[in-house]
């Protein structure tokens, strides 16, 4: 009963958020505005650039410090959040810079900022490149694979302990969910957009589609194999 109390709630609460949505004129576009919000990203991106190159400097000056007990307890699950803080910004900063790189070439802006852009995108890759290296400071005592290494993602996940296992089953999982969710809603938002604008944004809700097929079909079919 309540499953089905949820599902009117829901479907009112669509309908009534499709009407909303379809009563709003997206033809303004992003064109207006396109060159504040590049300045905008960009500027962004170089802030979080800022917080890596300061916090990869901070952890590779405490991972150099002699301690022992409490202390060197209390570093290391300094180290591991920082790392963590560190890893998340760096990925903001690497999607930031792709659509930063997007608005400039959709919008048509001068050359100056879309070649700034590009330069930050491309600096983006190298930290993104630079930052898994830095696992070998927070862990200096352990056998981890170098971020070069050919399928790096499987030898780190071989070489983590069962605890370290279970983190990352808890987070994948919940990635897992949250991307399921997050790509219905970005196939509703296409086509809303589709029809409030009369451009057809057909080629992203098919590839939005396949990329939900893809996923759930090798997650499936994983756990059915095993």
């Amino acid at each position: 009963m309540r499953m089905i109390i949820w599902t009117l709630v829901g479907a009112v609460v669509g309908f009534f958020g499709m009407y909303a949505a379809l009563s709003i004129d997206f033809k303004a576009g992003f064109s207006p505005i396109g060159f504040e919000l590049n300045i905008v990203l960009i500027a962004i991106t170089l802030l979080l650039f800022v917080f890596i190159a300061v916090s990869s400097t901070q952890m590779k000056k405490k991972a150099g410090l002699t301690l022992t007990g409490v202390d060197e307890d209390e570093r290391d699950v300094w180290q591991y959040k920082k790392f963590s803080d560190l890893n998340l910004c760096n990925t903001i900063a690497l999607i930031v810079s792709i659509v930063a790189l997007g608005v400039s070439i959709i919008t048509d802006q001068p050359a100056w900022l879309l070649l700034t852009s590009g330069g930050i995108l491309l600096l983006s890759i190298v930290f993104s490149m630079l930052v898994p290296g830095l696992m070998k400071t927070v862990y200096p005592d352990r056998e981890l694979p170098s971020a070069s290494e050919k399928n790096f993602a499987k030898k780190l996940l071989d070489a983590s302990d069962e605890g370290e296992k279970f983190v990352m089953l808890q987070g994948y999982y919940k990635t897992f969910n949250t991307m399921n969710l997050s790509l219905i809603i970005a196939l509703m938002l296409c086509i809303l957009y589709s029809v409030g604008t009369g451009d057809s944004q057909l080629f992203s809700i098919f590839i939005v589609g396949l990329i939900l097929i893809i996923t759930n079909a090798q997650y499936l079919l994983t756990i059915r194999n095993k």
